[in-house]
């Protein structure tokens, strides 16, 4: 229904050599009007950097494209420097509206930069995070706005404060906005002794039981942790994020205290801030002597010549009574890595599975397939249709309609994917060495920029394992193997592998 609608997106830098937004505006209406395609929707950015996530016409164009109806099914801008400057998120972003049944067309494309989007697609889906970290951003903006001005940022009343709601002289939609602010509240003697008895050293459990706090340990390392905000300052950006399977990014809950943002002096303290930063400085030290690596990049790869598994603990990976320090290793693995990624063999055995993974035979008897699936439904509704005027069972007739018109519409959805599966197809004949080279060097020379579970997902797409050796001396080699086979059928490997010292 929506094949013939399309949006635009319009983004200018104010550079005097850029192309203007009504520059821009008609030259894809031209495209659109080349293409029978009416534009049901623009989105314009002026004076944005590409590289800037918060431009606002970008931004809503990423909450239409998450927006389950929409008026337009294709999206047209000019270039891909339009979306960004950097490659992997103009790339992802493109990878994000296909996943959406959304087409991306530029006016000026050469036709090679499709093969890097199809490489992205089959090498890098690890890295497929936009839609989650857009869609998060813009409220995080919010709410570090809220700290500035000294507002709460959301959540409930620390222990010892309560919630008062202030108005703060704006109106939206005809009515006061209103945001709250901390204030003492029936518990907070029971606090500033609790902290001011913990700033002098004594024993938390035993403190709290005396004052009458009931709560549980670790609601009461919760209060400690925040000193600063029992010493009058509004304190957000605490809690590192968490991945999708709940783990937090780091390994640690905390982020370091540079990260935290501070607004001071936004309510009435409790205690003193010379307290809070005894308070605070006693948990760090602590945290630091406890603190052992869970978040080992090379987990599940690492094998000895003999096939045994090596497993992170504290710092170390180990294997029996043999361990290698888990930084060092992981940087000289890192590092070969980014050196294969960009070596001839790699991009030519790259190019080579994605011919392989192309089955456009297959594919095409599947679409015919699901094609006449379609036809037969459509001749049964037809007939059922026909059938109406002379039933009095109408009702009967009509949900069994619905019920062909669903599964019509699965269908349909299917014969799409599969046309797009087709187009990929045809599309990985165009790929050149040359592209492959340049999307990967980007990846190389990035990597070290992406969250620890975006590596390890990397990690284990294009890595079959790292055979690693230990000598009597104490050098270390490792063998990296992986997934992608060369003409040998063999796994693309570094022969010599690397040979770092570490200490046990």
């Amino acid at each position: 229904m929506n094949a013939n609608r399309a949006a635009l997106y319009l983004r200018s830098s104010g550079d005097r050599s850029d192309v203007s937004i009504d520059a821009q505006r008609r030259e894809l209406t031209a495209l659109a009007a080349s293409k029978n395609l009416v534009i049901a929707a623009e989105f314009a950015d002026a004076v944005e950097s590409a590289n800037d996530t918060n431009r606002p016409g970008f931004r809503n164009l990423l909450t239409a494209l998450r927006e389950p109806v929409r008026s337009w099914n294709l999206l047209l801008v000019v270039d891909t420097s339009r979306l960004a400057r950097n490659v992997y998120l103009a790339e992802s972003f493109k990878h994000e509206c296909r996943k959406r049944g959304v087409k991306v067309l530029f006016s000026k494309l050469p036709e090679v930069n499709t093969m890097v989007d199809l490489v992205v697609i089959q090498v890098l889906q690890a890295f497929d995070q936009l839609h989650s970290m857009m869609s998060r951003e813009k409220g995080l903006a919010g709410m570090a706005e809220n700290v500035r001005q000294g507002y709460r940022a959301g959540g409930r009343a620390p222990f010892g404060y309560e919630l008062k709601t202030v108005t703060t002289g704006a109106i939206r939609d005809g009515a006061p906005v209103e945001k709250s602010k901390l204030v003492p509240g029936l518990n907070a003697h029971a606090v500033t002794e609790y902290l001011r008895g913990r700033a002098q050293g004594n024993s938390g459990q035993p403190l709290a039981r005396r004052l009458g706090i009931k709560l549980s340990p670790s609601s009461l390392i919760g209060i400690e942790w925040n000193a600063l905000t029992y010493a009058g300052h509004t304190v957000w950006n605490v809690h590192a994020s968490r991945d999708v399977h709940g783990t937090y990014e780091g390994g640690t809950k905390r982020r370091p205290r540079s990260e935290w943002v501070i607004q001071r002096n936004t309510h009435e303290a409790l205690i003193t801030e010379e307290e809070a930063e005894r308070i605070l400085s006693r948990l760090e030290s602590r945290k630091n002597r406890r603190t052992r690596r869970n978040d080992f990049l090379l987990s599940g790869l690492l094998v000895t010549p003999e096939g045994r598994r090596w497993h992170g603990d504290g710092d170390f990976y180990r294997a029996g009574t043999k361990s290698i320090k888990a930084d060092s290793l992981e940087r000289a693995v890192m590092a070969k890595l980014s050196a294969d990624l960009t070596s001839d063999e790699f991009v030519k055995s790259l190019i080579e599975q994605a011919h392989a993974s192309q089955q456009p035979r297959r594919l095409q008897a599947e679409l015919a397939a699901v094609q006449g699936q379609i036809d037969a439904l459509t001749r049964k509704c037809g007939r059922l249709m026909n059938l109406l005027p002379e039933t009095t069972a109408q009702r009967l007739l009509l949900l069994k309609l619905e019920e062909f018109e669903k599964e019509r519409e699965l269908l349909w959805a299917r014969a799409a994917a599969i046309k797009a599966e087709l187009d990929s197809a045809r599309v990985v004949t165009l790929m050149q060495p040359a592209q492959v080279r340049r999307l990967l060097d980007n990846l190389a020379t990035n990597l070290q920029n992406y969250p620890a579970e975006q590596v390890k997902d990397l990690l284990r797409g294009v890595l079959n394992k790292i055979t690693l050796t230990r000598s009597s001396t104490g050098a270390v080699s490792a063998c990296l193997d992986y997934e992608i086979p060369i003409e040998s059928r063999d796994k693309v490997a570094s022969p010599r592998g690397f040979e770092p010292l570490y200490s046990p």
